[in-house]
């Protein structure tokens, strides 16, 4: 069973100056550097398992089209998406997880948790992943919000963990 692209098709779409080449699906980016408070960087060692966490979220979840996960300063961190660019969403998920903190601590009901962006043609979902980081998930109108909800709540919890504990062993 095939997702709907909540932004659009997943093949490329070229511009007329580009030359136009066989149109694919790219593959997944390899985990890039999380830069920590303290300054130090988090090694690609968790990249297996952060990739399966967020692969293994699209197989769970019908109608995902994709996910990725970025650090609270916009740095893409590891995705599983086609179609967009990957690092300008990462940048676009910490702003709004910075604009949701400020809106959460503004009228006091505790710390940020999740948002989701309800469009024409599907959700935008955005879920805090510990402090050092955010998971998006883009799905497809049909996706049933429930259950989105309950695995995303815990890859979020799982990544926090995983994240956690590779900036610990620095």
């Amino acid at each position: 069973m095939s997702a709907r692209w909540p932004l659009g098709s997943w093949r490329a779409v070229a511009l007329p100056t580009q030359r136009v080449g066989p149109l694919v699906p790219r593959r997944p980016a390899r985990l890039k550097e999380l830069r920590t408070d303290e300054g130090s960087v988090v090694e690609r060692e968790n990249e297996a398992e952060v990739l399966a966490q967020i692969r293994g979220l699209r197989d769970r979840v019908r109608h995902v089209a994709g996910s990725l996960v970025a650090s609270v300063d916009g740095r893409l961190v590891a995705h599983d998406t086609h179609g967009i660019e990957p690092d300008g969403m990462a940048a676009m998920s910490a702003a709004v997880l910075g604009l949701s903190q400020r809106v959460i601590e503004s009228v006091g009901p505790g710390q940020f948790a999740e948002t989701v962006t309800r469009g024409t043609r599907g959700y935008v979902a955005t879920y805090a992943a510990g402090p050092r980081a955010v998971l998006t998930v883009l799905t497809g109108e049909e996706t049933n919000i429930g259950r989105l909800h309950l695995e995303a709540r815990q890859v979020a919890n799982r990544l926090a963990a995983l994240l956690e504990e590779a900036t610990s062993n620095r």
